[in-house]
């Protein structure tokens, strides 16, 4: 019983970052990237022996404040890789441990052929990703005091 409020804070979490997602892109995307990244988290946790089933939420969410972020530097050269390398640190605020970056990193570049948007218009970047992101710092910080 100690897990439950995790679990539906985490449920939660994964829900809104669903939707943020299929505004972006094709629900099949959506579908894609999930089960991409969790498949990853679970080779992860075969691999190291402890949970990560949460990375993939604060992954895609670190990296919808990092277009955010970067949104005025889009069209520079080398913008893809500043964007992976800014959600790799989001990510590592959000969970300071030495595995988080290298698991951050591993997920994108296996769902870079999904999570690229194809429309040829510049839509600016939702701000869903930064509330679901200052919602898990906040669940975070609530947590570990």
């Amino acid at each position: 019983m100690n897990g439950a409020p995790e679990a539906v804070f985490f449920s939660v979490i994964a829900v809104l970052t669903a939707v943020s997602l299929w505004r972006e892109l094709p629900l099949q995307y959506v579908i894609t990237v999930a089960a991409v990244m969790y498949g990853i988290a679970a080779l992860w946790y075969l691999l190291l022996r402890e949970p990560c089933w949460w990375p993939p939420l604060i992954v895609v969410n670190s990296r919808g404040l990092s277009r955010l972020i970067l949104y005025k530097w889009r069209e520079r050269e080398y913008y893809g890789w500043w964007l992976m390398g800014l959600t790799c640190v989001l990510s590592t605020i959000l969970t300071p441990r030495w595995n988080i970056p290298v698991i951050a990193l591993a997920m994108q570049l296996a769902v870079v052929p999904w999570i690229i948007k194809r429309r040829p218009t510049a839509d600016a970047p939702s701000y869903f990703p930064l509330v679901n992101w200052l919602l898990i710092a906040a669940w975070m910080l609530f947590w570990i005091f």
